[in-house]
């Protein structure tokens, strides 16, 4: 049981707390409004002296104007006219300057006789006729030099004058009033004053209202936070725990959820691109089973080329498919030979049979040989050429290049075809991502041909950047050191001619088994 002496302490420091708070918010409403008022005030006075200004010009200066000519600048015994009756009945207090316009920017009349006649661009303000427009006045300004002793803040508006104001159209000319804005913001002062004396009473007045109202409830509030403050540290450890278990189960779903499409989308896509070949080919050897084919030597060279083109569709398919399951699993051994790039370059595209005639090889004959791994070079060629060739046009040219910087070989592929979308440059390389996911998609393959290319070239310790505009084709980049940073045992299984092995990576363009995830 708490003692008398720690209650006492415990609600003195509600009371505390609650007038220290109080007072804060009391402040704080006070300086806002304060604010607010503030620039109520200021602007009520400034559309005070607006209002004058409006005065003057259509009330006070409008019957004097009617005698002059104002196509022209006011001088000689016009000017001193209009000056004696300016100076006489307009420049009082708070008007310290007045200049009249022309709406070409001429002053034509100013009680300042150095600016009559001279030319501002930009000037004046108004002279569109659609009212009155006021500013603080920017003392910097080239027009305004020889009103910055008149005081250190002014305000000024523009006024356009009409000598018939009934009359609509452009006005006759613009009555510029400069008034002392101290005599503006001392009204604004007083004004603001008397508002936050009444404030101050009223906001006095509240705390002390409120401040018994809090002594009297902060007794039977202390057992009831007393009771609250176990129940939510109860609360509290309960639903940290709950929090940790069900963060660890929803990252766990995600996670799920992810490789269970992931799973689901290959198997699709796969499943179609494995069944489409296999349907080419069945019907092809059906058709030739057929006795009227028997002796027809130029339809069974077109099957069996057909065949030929199906079954290397399949094999590429089903090559990228482990390759890309080695190289993520890090199961695959690298090769590294010495070789030509060129060499390769020339094999892929002969690969490629009809297609192979797209492709535009510009590698530079005195391009320093490459220590890496041969096969892997070309099946990142391959696909880089497969993908291009898929996403051009059948007529359009393909780009093959490299040139060597210092210790590392670049060689880019470049098309003029689909291009890639900006939002689908960062997620082109991911496996099984195509831009297009549904089935009847125009560009075949399962979204291996790009991530493998990535995967491969890190593995061969390079990169690969891309740079496509839509509708204007894509340029693939691949870098990679001229000398390998390790060599690796020969693969078990792989061949030992590397030419071979080049040859053996490349479908046929007619039929591609794999283009990238684009």
């Amino acid at each position: 049981m708490s003692s008398p002496k720690r209650v006492a302490r415990w609600r003195l420091g509600l009371v505390g707390s609650f007038a220290l708070a109080s007072l804060v918010a009391i402040l704080a409403i006070g300086v806002a409004i304060t604010v607010v008022t503030t620039d109520q005030v200021v602007r009520t006075q400034e559309l005070d002296a607006q209002f004058h200004a409006r005065f003057v010009a259509n009330s006070v200066l409008r019957l004097e104007l009617r005698r002059f000519d104002l196509s022209k600048p006011l001088e000689g015994r016009d000017y001193r006219r209009l000056d004696d009756f300016v100076r006489e009945r307009i420049l009082l207090d708070p008007v310290v300057r007045l200049k009249l316009w022309g709406l070409d920017g001429t002053v034509l009349y100013s009680d300042e006789p150095r600016l009559v006649g001279r030319h501002f661009e930009g000037e004046p303000d108004a002279a569109d006729g659609e009212g009155a427009q006021s500013e603080v006045t920017n003392l910097a300004e080239e027009e305004n030099a020889f009103e910055r002793r008149l005081a250190t803040k002014l305000f000024s508006t523009y006024v356009p004058f009409y000598f018939d104001p009934s009359s609509p159209g452009k006005p006759q000319a613009v009555v510029e009033l400069y008034q002392d804005y101290g005599s503006i913001q001392a009204r604004a002062d007083e004004l603001l004053t008397d508002r936050l004396i009444a404030l101050g009473i009223g906001l006095i007045l509240l705390y002390v209202l409120l401040l018994p109202i809090v002594v009297r409830a902060s007794h039977r509030l202390r057992r009831q936070n007393e009771q609250l403050a176990e129940q939510a540290r109860r609360l509290q450890e309960q639903a940290e725990r709950l929090e940790s278990h069900l963060a660890i189960e929803q990252a766990s779903s995600a996670e799920l959820r992810r490789v269970n499409q992931m799973k689901s989308d290959f198997v699709a896509v796969a499943s179609h691109e494995l069944r489409s070949p296999l349907t080419a080919i069945l019907g092809y050897v059906k058709t030739l089973r057929r006795p009227e084919f028997e002796g027809n030597p130029t339809a069974r060279a077109e099957f069996l080329a057909a065949i030929e083109r199906q079954g290397d569709r399949l094999f590429r398919l089903v090559t990228n498919v482990l390759t890309a399951s080695q190289v993520e699993n890090q199961d695959a051994s690298l090769e590294i030979t010495t070789f030509d790039l060129g060499s390769v370059a020339e094999e892929v595209r002969e690969g490629f049979h009809e297609s192979g005639t797209r492709i535009h090889v510009q590698v530079p004959k005195d391009l320093p040989a490459i220590e890496s791994d041969r096969v892997r070079v070309g099946e990142i060629i391959a696909n880089l050429l497969d993908n291009a060739l898929k996403y051009s046009r059948d007529e359009s040219a393909v780009e093959l290049g490299a040139l060597a910087e210092g210790d590392t070989v670049r060689f880019w592929v470049l098309d003029r075809g689909v291009g890639i979308e900006p939002e689908d440059l960062e997620r082109i390389f991911d496996r099984f991502y195509q831009t297009d996911q549904s089935t009847t998609r125009r560009f075949g393959g399962v979204g291996l041909g790009l991530h493998l290319v990535r995967q491969l070239a890190s593995a061969l310790g390079g990169r690969v950047d891309v740079e496509s505009a839509p509708r204007k084709g894509s340029t693939f980049t691949v870098t990679l050191p001229l000398r390998s940073p390790s060599r690796a045992k020969r693969a078990v299984g792989r061949p030992s001619n590397g030419q071979d092995s080049v040859a053996g990576i490349v479908q046929t363009a007619d039929a591609p088994a794999e283009a990238g995830s684009r």
